[in-house]
């Protein structure tokens, strides 16, 4: 499977414009049916702490209808109204044909920026099967905590994806710590970061694809941009067979 991270500077809180340069991204970017795209986190408003306006009525049937329309496996990051009333952060997953796989709430909220008191977090990591390839979405501040993906490795995740609203400031911080997760996990990891700035921040986007022993494979710089890459499941599944760290996790380390 080919993955494609995009790469967007989303204006503040617009919706529809930001919707409007992730088409126009995708026509650039010009993948092949059946290809994986990971898009940002929030990719429709920005890292805004305003969950009430960033959770769109029709965000789903936008990401259904680009998913179809590109014949793609899309996930996108969007703010979701849950059953229970709260909005979660999450990273949605929709096939090829437009029907949604399901969706990723995050779990660890960025309380230094106030999300946990606007946003409802998630209970645990999601594996999903997408043509084949089991995938983990992750979130921005979810790569600190490397238990979450540990439990989704031991769930059967090959490839993690993750979207990101990821400072600038920060940034060397999240290379490395992209680096860690995919080497301690053998898996590869997606990863798709915002670029631009907004009334709190900066970003400077640095969008990656890593492989399972910790190389990067594609790196965006910091303007607006996509990279790409086509992965060999079996070349990891291999590995994976022959070097059997997974083999020696002891749950009882992680509450299991």
């Amino acid at each position: 499977m080919r993955f494609h991270s995009i790469q967007t500077n989303p204006i503040w809180e617009q919706p529809i414009p930001n919707r409007a340069e992730i088409e126009r991204a995708l026509q650039q970017c010009s993948p092949n049916s059946g290809d994986f795209i990971v898009l940002p986190e929030l990719c429709e408003t920005g890292f805004t702490m305003r969950s009430d306006l960033a959770a769109t009525a029709d965000s789903v049937q936008w990401g259904s209808r680009v998913a179809k329309t590109h014949k793609i496996w899309l996930q996108c990051g969007l703010a979701r109204r849950q059953p229970d009333g709260g909005i979660a952060n999450t990273a949605t997953i929709f096939s090829p044909d437009g029907s949604e796989v399901g969706q990723y709430r995050k779990c660890f909220l960025f309380t230094p920026g106030g999300e946990d008191r606007s946003y409802s977090p998630g209970s645990g990591p999601v594996v999903f099967d997408c043509g084949g390839v089991k995938i983990a979405p992750m979130i921005c501040y979810d790569l600190r905590f490397p238990e979450l993906w540990r439990h989704a490795l031991l769930g059967g995740a090959e490839v993690f994806t993750m979207s990101a609203c990821w400072p600038s400031l920060r940034l060397r911080q999240k290379h490395a710590m992209l680096a860690s997760r995919a080497i301690e996990n053998q898996a590869w990891v997606i990863a798709a970061n915002r670029t631009g700035n907004e009334p709190n921040t900066n970003y400077s986007g640095g969008s990656t694809i890593v492989d399972f022993l910790g190389e990067t494979k594609a790196l965006c710089a910091s303007e607006p941009s996509f990279i790409s890459h086509a992965i060999d499941l079996d070349e990891l599944r291999t590995f994976r067979a022959k070097f059997k760290v997974i083999s020696d996790i002891q749950r009882k380390f992680l509450g299991l």
